[in-house]
Parts: structure tokens; C-alpha cells; sequence
């Protein structure tokens, strides 16, 4: 099916962490299930990284919608 994807603007000052929300990030398609709608990092960030909260310092590669539902993703200037 069709996905649409909603995105806003996250302002993050140097040396700040930032929850990736469903308000700054937010892709549907229809179906019940997030976990399934995966987020692939094809180019990092420029001045930060994208990073699980339970993992801090380490980079990811992909993340889900289910990981920015539960605000486990965060991104860190």
C-alpha cells in the first residue's frame, strides 16, 4: 500500500540529546503495524548521530516506527 511519511523540523544544540518523537518523525501505511515500517540511515547525520537511548555513543544503521513510538531513538548533536 501507499506510505505516507510526516516529518518536522528538530532543533538540537551542540552537545544535546533529542528524542526522535512521532512528532518530528511519523510514517503510515495503513496497516496496524509499526514495528514493521523500518527507517534505513542510507547518510548519517553531518554534526551528530542517530542513536538508541539505551545504547548511547553507538551510531545506528535503521530504526522502526514502533522505536520513535516507544521514544527509544534519539538524536545527538
Amino acid at each position: 500500500g501507499d506510505i505516507a511519511v510526516f516529518t518536522n523540523l528538530l532543533r538540537v544544540s551542540k552537545g544535546v540529546r533529542s528524542y526522535i518523537t512521532t512528532d518530528v518523525l511519523l510514517a503510515l501505511d495503513g496497516t496496524d503495524k509499526p514495528e514493521e515500517l523500518l527507517y534505513v540511515i542510507t547518510s548519517p547525520p553531518q554534526h551528530g548521530q542517530i542513536e538508541y537511548v539505551s545504547y548511547p555513543g553507538t551510531p545506528i544503521t535503521s530504526f522502526s516506527q514502533m522505536d520513535v513510538a516507544r521514544q527509544i531513538v534519539c538524536y545527538v548533536h
